[in-house]
């Protein structure tokens, strides 16, 4: 992009003190400009499939732009060339100060604190867990309303930017550029991704504030320019059933995962030593890594094992991964550990070169998720490794193991911690199945790769997979939303499960 479209550092700061300046529209023949709503905290699989989208479309030469909610993350990986700003800290649901002093209080700790310390503070702390995502689905709902002043702080920001596409992380983040399309001069449009809007629900069902949810996300989807994303069909029956869009409204676009070299077994196993120097070369690792929330099942995996060494299976388990949304549910897996005699390695976050190598040296991953998981880009980062993935037969994660007619896992019968000893035990003594599978697992990966995740969302939009290439030569009918007049309605009579269309599922 040449540089008489990109704003300048200082006209940036001019946009937000000055309410009455105004940024020229991008012309038509420009290319887009992204714009990302990143949330900081503990949704971590939807913020490193962000990150990883918007680092894709930076190197592709597109100009991108991100706003941090909640929390910024330092080491977020994100490329040097994009710029970021806030929108609000999470000090504005906490401190007892206006919330524009919260906001640049929160920014300032954010500044000098480290991310995990920032994190275990609220993790330690249940009750002010519970407050503040409250009030974060309050703020959300109703943000047009009660907080004016951040939306002509935006509005300033995004049109000092030139964004012409919004892409927020998460579904509930979408209000905040709904609030502002018509307060820029340039045209501004988003899409609505869904990745992750049942752990607000979760939060806002004591209160009995999900029909309140629901209805604010579902006019988010009628207010936005394009079909909402889903990362899988089974996510997006599960949208479709509980929040009530319609799921003839829905493209499912998985998320994208990098397809890294693999690592040979003996290198990998000899990084995994070092860090973890009382595991046995010799016997069989079993390996979860992610969220150590309630909704992972880490305890079907703890009963599982048990039931394998009364089997007479030697094996070795490995759990890595924070704690999110509070530490009861992992203190309690410790204990469950405890009493089963069941050792286990404990290790909160890991290194990427580690998880690599814990993938690589690992005899299967187990990802035994019991929410309807949206999907599972820790099984598909251990396929690339050539490992296997155990996962249930539940939800986006259980499509996440296949792709183009190959199988890289195993599917056990959801919740049934018996069945996953089973399919565990079978990738422990039956040789020729575990090289079957692992020998798809690449391939199997590299139909879920980074490249085309942002390949399928670029089509999604009617954009060039580079800025300065032509539009892609298919049916924009698939496309391109119909008129207002003619969407589906927002409410839907679909039950549980029930099997719906996804035209623009991915290739």
């Amino acid at each position: 992009m040449s540089a008489s479209t990109t704003p300048s550092r200082q006209e940036t700061r001019t946009a937000a003190r000055d309410p009455t300046w105004r940024a020229d529209a991008i012309p038509d023949d420009k290319p887009p400009v992204f714009g990302f709503i990143l949330p900081g905290g503990g949704i971590t699989g939807a913020l490193v499939r962000d990150v990883r989208l918007a680092n894709e479309l930076a190197d592709r030469g597109y100009r991108v732009v991100v706003w941090w909610a909640y929390e910024r993350v330092h080491a977020s990986g994100l490329r040097p060339q994009i710029r970021q700003h806030w929108l609000f800290h999470t000090a504005r649901c906490v401190a007892p100060l206006p919330r524009g002093l919260s906001d640049a209080f929160g920014q300032w700790l954010n500044r000098f604190t480290h991310d995990g310390n920032r994190e275990r503070f609220l993790q330690v702390r249940p009750r002010l867990l519970e407050h503040v995502m409250r009030r974060l689905i309050d703020h959300a709902c109703e943000v047009e309303d009660r907080d004016r002043r951040l939306v002509r702080r935006f509005a300033r920001q995004v049109a000092a930017e030139q964004i012409t596409h919004f892409l927020p992380t998460l579904e509930i983040l979408c209000p905040y550029v709904a609030a502002i399309k018509d307060r820029v001069p340039q045209s501004l449009r988003y899409v609505v991704t869904f990745q992750g809007y049942e752990l607000y629900a979760n939060y806002a069902r004591p209160a009995r504030d999900e029909g309140r949810l629901y209805e604010c996300l579902r006019k988010a989807v009628a207010r936005s320019d394009w079909r909402p994303i889903v990362v899988s069909e089974p996510y997006g029956r599960r949208v479709a059933s509980e929040v009530g869009v319609s799921p003839d409204w829905m493209s499912a676009i998985p998320p994208g995962v990098p397809v890294r070299r693999p690592i040979p077994r003996g290198e990998a196993m000899a990084r995994v030593l070092a860090e973890f120097p009382t595991l046995k070369p010799e016997v069989p690792l079993v390996t979860y890594l992610g969220r150590r929330s309630a909704e992972k099942g880490i305890d079907l995996l703890l009963y599982a094992a048990q039931l394998l060494r009364r089997q007479g299976h030697e094996m070795q388990l490995v759990v890595c991964g924070p704690a999110s949304f509070g530490n009861q549910y992992s203190t309690a897996c410790k204990q469950i550990a405890d009493n089963l005699r069941c050792h286990v390695r404990w290790r909160d976050v890991v290194s990427d070169d580690l998880r690599d190598a814990l993938f690589a040296a690992s005899r299967c991953v187990v990802y035994p998720s019991i929410h309807g998981e949206p999907f599972g880009m820790v099984p598909v980062e251990a396929l690339a490794q050539g490992t296997p993935a155990v996962v249930p037969d539940y939800g986006g994660v259980a499509t996440a193991i296949a792709a183009e007619g190959r199988t890289g896992g195993l599917n056990f019968r959801a919740w049934d911690s018996g069945d996953l000893a089973e399919q565990i035990r079978r990738l422990l003594v039956d040789e020729e199945l575990w090289e079957r599978l692992s020998a798809a697992g690449p391939d199997v990966a590299e139909h879920y790769s980074v490249e085309r995740m942002a390949d399928r969302v670029l089509v999604h939009l009617g954009l060039p997979r580079r800025p300065d290439a032509t539009l892609p030569q298919l049916d924009a009918a698939r496309f391109v939303p119909p008129p207002a007049s003619t969407r589906p309605a927002a409410e839907t009579e679909a039950g549980p499960h029930r099997p719906v269309p996804f035209p623009c599922s991915a290739p």
